[in-house]
């Protein structure tokens, strides 16, 4: 989308949109991408240019969110997920630069059906809930993770699996997965500058000058997150996830 066909009404859809995935995120630990990747689409932004969008406000968020659960973030515990999304990563930085110019309702199918295969290997009890998940399920979530956040910055449902799978409360499970995700960031905006070069600049200027709608979304959810007991966040996160990937594979909402 070039910086002409930019209009205020648009830019005030989009700060909408940003609102609401500050919100989603911040109260469910997830869904700042899923959210506001196929809205964006819809929107005309071809998928770079959606993705580095949302990879900067969701980097605002996610740094709020840290300094918000700072005292319960267990670094050392995280550190197996964060190394194997990072090993993902590439590869799905590979996938977006090769689907970049494909049929955008294409993409928005594809990650679809990938979060509804994650959502049943979640309802079949293939991932069970445990005091400590073994190793293998830790770095599988997190490689896939690495490949969706690199192909759409949509990495959250591995994530958001592997987290119900432990027997955490609602305010660790919601920080658990903002502060693996935001590793990705750096790595993903610095991968997609030398890709797609200056084309990339004037997403990332309305991503900036529209983050106080982000501050404000992710305010306002991670106070509403908190009333949330354990058995009802893990019915909102799954149930978000099923909503976002109907939303994502039905034409009529892409």
């Amino acid at each position: 989308m070039r910086a002409s066909e930019l209009s205020l009404f648009l830019l005030f859809k989009v700060s909408i949109v940003l609102f609401l995935g500050g919100f989603i995120q911040s109260s469910a630990g997830f869904g700042f991408g899923l959210f506001s990747l196929p809205i964006l689409l819809f929107f005309k932004f071809k998928l770079q240019e959606a993705v580095i969008i949302i990879i900067l406000g969701s980097s605002i968020q996610k740094i709020i969110g840290i300094r918000y659960f700072k005292k319960i973030i267990d670094h050392k515990e995280l550190s197996p997920l964060i190394i194997s999304g990072l090993i993902g990563l590439p590869i799905g930085l590979y996938f977006m630069f090769k689907v970049s110019g494909f049929q955008q309702s294409f993409v928005k199918q594809l990650i679809g059906f990938l979060i509804l295969l994650m959502l049943m290997l979640r309802w079949s009890n293939v991932l069970k809930s445990a005091d400590k998940v073994k190793s293998v399920w830790t770095f599988i979530a997190g490689f896939i993770s690495g490949i969706l956040n690199g192909f759409a910055n949509v990495g959250g449902p591995p994530a958001v699996l592997w987290v119900l799978a432990q027997k955490w409360d609602n305010r660790k499970m919601r920080s658990a997965v903002i502060y693996f995700s935001l590793f990705f960031a750096p790595f993903q905006i610095a991968t997609m500058m030398v890709l797609f070069g200056y084309t990339l600049c004037s997403p990332l200027l309305y991503s900036l000058v529209l983050s106080p709608f982000v501050v404000f979304g992710t305010w306002c959810g991670l106070k509403f997150g908190d009333n949330f007991s354990k058995k009802i966040l893990e019915k909102y996160m799954e149930t978000l996830l099923f909503l976002i990937a109907i939303a994502s594979i039905i034409k009529p909402f892409i």
